[in-house]
């Protein structure tokens, strides 16, 4: 799929064309004074990485403001803001010379400029400092300075959303995956001092209903479960996601990389979890009968206690799969002879699924299986 930049600029613009390129401009009727021109490509191919940035700053831009002399993108996480600043640069041939970097800190680091100079590859001369209480941590505005910039991107943007995305699986994901970047957040709960992932959510306000109907009708098309929560006194409104049956979807669509931070959240939770493995009565039997040893020593192998070993045998506990892996050694079943005898998982004490090929990739990473 490609859109063509030319089809999208109103009558009466001032467009010049050159070989893969155009120049746009126009002439303000207030001043009868020319815009600053442009520069960009005449063609933009939209596939995934392309989907992704614009979910970025569908989340994490000034769209929905009604100033059109700039378009701005903030964000507190290094990796996002190269990864923006990447797609106006690729996508949009925005030249540097057009862009503003503010960041914006509360507590000052003598090597502010230097560190984000250094990531985002660009000279630290172009970096302005500002204190603001407002901000914990330090926040990168990075500002597009042109009103025929700020009005072409929005053009570019209502053209991608008028097309059918949902419908391709990789685009909406992608879609998806920029918007988490920018809104999304895993919270997390303690039980039992032992941290756990309450819900995955997207933050939005009360104002952006056009942007959670999107969201909603992309999880609608993964058949992901989801409740919108409205607060009206802050003025917000959060998409909540829970259950590890649709984390795991959300994970196996990749939507947590973009962002290291979260990313790294959700491993880290993850990597914690208790999961236990069901099996079929003939299996569970013929397994514990091949270590041809008691279930005191079992019970050492595993970490736990002999009675617990012989509730395991008869079915009424289960086996974690660290447990299962310390005893893969002294059997002479293969792991994959284990795979094709797994009735189901179970993550926590409520959720239970059917392995599949999903599931094993996520136990595969996280849990040495």
């Amino acid at each position: 799929m490609e859109i063509n930049i030319v089809n999208l600029i109103p009558k009466g613009w001032l467009i010049k064309a050159f070989e893969n390129n155009v120049e746009i401009t126009y002439v303000s009727n207030r001043g009868n004074y020319n815009r600053k021109s442009f520069i960009f490509p005449k063609e933009i191919i939209v596939n995934e990485e392309l989907i992704e940035g614009i979910g970025l700053f569908l989340g994490d831009s000034d769209l929905n403001k009604k100033d059109k002399r700039h378009l701005t993108y903030a964000s507190i996480d290094k990796d996002i803001s190269k990864k923006a600043l990447n797609f106006l640069q690729k996508s949009f041939l925005t030249d540097l010379k057009d862009i503003t970097f503010l960041v914006q800190y509360k507590t000052l680091n003598k090597n502010l400029k230097e560190e984000w100079s250094k990531f985002l590859e660009i000279s630290k001369e172009k970096i302005y400092t500002r204190y603001s209480d407002r901000h914990r941590n330090e926040c990168l505005q990075i500002q597009v300075n042109g009103t025929v910039f700020r009005k072409v991107f929005e053009l570019f943007i209502k053209e991608i959303l008028s097309r059918d995305l949902i419908k391709i699986p990789e685009l909406r994901r992608g879609l998806l995956r920029g918007l988490f970047a920018a809104e999304g957040n895993v919270g997390i709960d303690y039980l039992e001092k032992k941290p756990y992932i309450s819900q995955i959510t997207f933050n939005l306000s009360i104002k952006e209903q056009e942007l959670c109907d999107l969201i909603s009708k992309i999880l609608e098309s993964e058949i992901i479960s989801y409740k919108i929560n409205k607060h009206y006194k802050t003025n917000s409104q959060e998409i909540v996601i829970q259950n590890w049956k649709n984390y795991l979807k959300l994970w196996n669509m990749d939507l947590f990389n973009l962002c290291k931070r979260k990313n790294n959240k959700f491993k880290d939770i993850s990597s914690k979890l208790n999961v236990h493995l069901s099996f079929n009565d003939d299996f569970r039997k013929e397994f514990f009968e091949s270590l041809n040893m008691n279930q005191k020593d079992i019970a050492k192998i595993i970490g736990s206690w002999q009675a617990n070993v012989c509730k395991t045998i008869n079915g009424t506990h289960l086996l974690k799969i660290e447990q299962l892996n310390n005893l893969l050694p002294y059997s002479k079943f293969t792991k994959e002879d284990i795979i094709k005898n797994i009735e189901y998982i179970r993550i926590g004490l409520l959720t239970k699924l059917k392995v599949n090929e999903e599931i094993l990739r996520f136990l595969k990473e996280f849990k040495s299986f």
